[in-house]
């Protein structure tokens, strides 16, 4: 159980893995509970650039998100947010388990 209620969901979009011959394979795609914020942020990415980010996603726990996946959201009123992530970050507890991971897109 999180430490927040996650009253919202996100749908995470993998490419499939490619043959040979360059070509993919159908996209995986797999759907979390989270929570979205619908806020503006400047957040550095995972070369030290800063980006600025619309949403950010709380998930529980450590979920396998990549950098490369992309992240379909939609709100209450409608409006589809669909983007990769800026930057992924754990949120750990002092015993060192991963609780939340916050997502920024």
């Amino acid at each position: 159980m999180a430490l927040i209620p996650l009253k919202q969901s996100a749908t995470i979009i993998r490419q499939g893995a490619k043959d040979d011959w360059g070509n993919g394979s159908e996209p995986v795609e797999f759907t979390l509970k989270c929570r979205a914020e619908e806020t503006t942020a400047t957040v550095q990415n995972q070369l030290g650039e800063e980006s600025v980010s619309d949403v950010s996603f709380l998930f529980d726990k450590l979920p396998d998100i990549r950098y490369d996946d992309e992240i379909s959201y939609t709100n209450e009123l409608g409006v589809t947010v669909k983007r990769t992530p800026i930057k992924i970050k754990p949120i750990r507890m002092p015993n060192g388990k991963a609780t939340l991971t916050q997502v920024y897109v």
